[in-house]
């Protein structure tokens, strides 16, 4: 097994994968705990008996309570059935025309990179030297010729290794909500508050 892929192998997927993951469940979790409060908070009137900043109600039956719906009240001018100019009040339930926040989590991609490099630089130096000398005497015919010769060589060689090394790593993380289609049974409740809007014409 070669060293880079000792090195990967020591690196902890589980944690680089399972944490944005994590995270990831813990986020829709809050977004579904943030619909309930907008729903609780905004579509409906506290509860006498119940706690401020309480997310839901428990009665003594021990189920959840959000209380009576708050509605809103306009006033506006029109002709009645008689063709006279009346006053007439449309009381409307918050919930029927606000925008419920209803946030999921579509798609969540980690993109993980690593780069490791090894390399090892050698520098390697000869050098070669040769020296030579010829002498020589003579001192009479018959007299042997003498010669001096000398040779002298130097050969010498030297070499340096150099290992670097780089660790690179990257980890992007891309994480996409969109507003989801709510629950068949918000649907169900948000139809029958539709059908609570009521319009009055106010007493001359």
């Amino acid at each position: 097994m070669t060293r880079a892929v000792q090195e990967l192998s020591q690196i902890p997927f589980a944690h680089l994968i399972g944490g944005p993951m994590k995270a990831a469940v813990e986020a829709q979790a809050l977004a579904a705990q943030s619909t309930v409060e907008f729903i609780q908070k905004v579509g409906f009137k506290q509860p006498a008996t119940g706690v401020a900043g309480d997310m839901l109600f428990t009665n003594q039956s021990g189920n959840a309570e959000a209380g009576e719906i708050r509605s809103v009240t306009f006033e506006y001018e029109k002709t009645d059935e008689n063709n006279d100019a009346a006053t007439f009040s449309l009381t409307v339930p918050l919930l029927a025309i606000v925008p419920i926040p209803y946030l999921r989590i579509d798609e969540m991609t980690i993109d993980f990179k690593a780069k490791l490099t090894d390399s090892v630089v050698r520098n390697t130096n000869t050098s070669f030297e040769l020296n030579t000398s010829v002498g020589g005497s003579y001192s009479a015919f018959w007299s042997p010729v003498k010669l001096d010769f000398r040779v002298n060589a130097a050969f010498k060689t030297s070499s340096a290794s150099q290992a670097t090394s780089t660790r690179e790593y990257s980890m992007d993380i891309h994480v996409r909500a969109v507003q989801d289609t709510m629950p068949a049974g918000l649907s169900r409740v948000i139809d029958i508050l539709e059908a609570a809007i009521v319009e009055e014409k106010e007493a001359a």
